[in-house]
Order: structure tokens, then sequence, then C-alpha cells
């Protein structure tokens, strides 16, 4: 049996070689108005990065009015920071405002609801969103992938072409 060697360059973890690693994302976020993508309760998401190999995406979600998301739970944490306006979750009695920062352990079954608007959040997140009825059923999911495909659905639609959703894909 032989055995490898694996030459470990500068700025890379033991057993990654930054060879391999995919580039860093700088992204300048567009301007263009439709650039932003629907979403139900009444929000719109521009994406940062979507890494297919990590399952992690970035984005920021705004609210022009009063809406949120339904029942749903996260199979893996997510991270927000809040830009503007305030939100919380039906289930829990703090609020997010400009300048809050929430961790939001996996698994919870919660209820997003915007308080005032315009509300605006960078959004972090990985693994998958499982949407639920008031019966703890699930009646829908959400993905890395399926967050692109919704994207690239959208972007052809309004005219932004079929690579438009290249720039935000890592993995």
């Amino acid at each position: 049996m032989s055995a490898y060697l694996i030459e470990t360059l500068p700025y890379s973890m033991p057993g990654i070689d930054a060879r391999f690693m995919t580039p860093e994302t700088v992204n300048h976020l567009p301007e263009d108005p439709r650039a932003w993508v629907p979403r139900p309760g009444g929000g719109e998401y521009l994406p940062c990065m979507f890494d297919t190999c990590s399952g992690t995406m970035a984005n920021v979600y705004r609210y022009t009015k009063p809406g949120g998301i339904g029942r749903h739970l996260h199979s893996s944490p997510v991270y927000a920071y809040t830009l503007e306006g305030s939100w919380g979750y039906k289930e829990h009695d703090w609020t997010a405002k400009k300048g809050t920062f929430v961790f939001e352990a996996p698994g919870e079954v919660h209820t997003l609801e915007i308080y005032e608007a315009p509300m605006t959040a960078f959004f972090v997140w990985m693994g998958g969103m499982q949407a639920m009825d008031e019966n703890d059923n699930v009646i829908a999911a959400t993905n890395v992938h399926t967050l692109i495909a919704a994207c690239d659905k959208h972007y052809r639609e309004v005219g932004l072409g079929a690579d438009y959703i290249r720039q935000f894909v890592r993995g």
C-alpha cells in the first residue's frame, strides 16, 4: 500500500489543499431592482452567495411592509444581522432591531414576523429549511439548490438572463 503526502500550502487548513479551494467571493451587490427575488410572506431577498458544497446561503432579506415567513425550522444554524426595521419570532419574546445579531439553533419550529418595516437583515444559513403546518407536518422544503433554481427562474423571467445566477454560486 502506498503512502500519500499532502502538501499543505500557506493559508490552508490541515487536510485541505488551497489549490482545490473555491476562490473567495467578493460581490458588489447589484443595484438593479430586478435582482431582488420575491419570497412568500411579502418579502424579497438578494442573494450574496450560494455554496453548493457546504449548502451555505448568504442573503439580504427585505420587507417593505409587515409580513413574515410561516412556521418553519432549519436543519443547521442560522445567523442574522439586522440592518433596519425590526423582526422576531412569534414563539419568543425578543425583538431584533437595527444592529442586532441573532443566532438561531437548528431544529426549532418558529414563525418569523416583521414588526417594523421596512426591515432589512443579512442572513447566513446552511442545510435545509422545512415549512411546517399547524400540526408540524412538513409542507415544503428549501435548500441551496432549490433557492438557486428559484433565483435562476426569476432572473430569466425578469430579463436578466440565463447566466445571471452564476455570479452568486460557489462550490
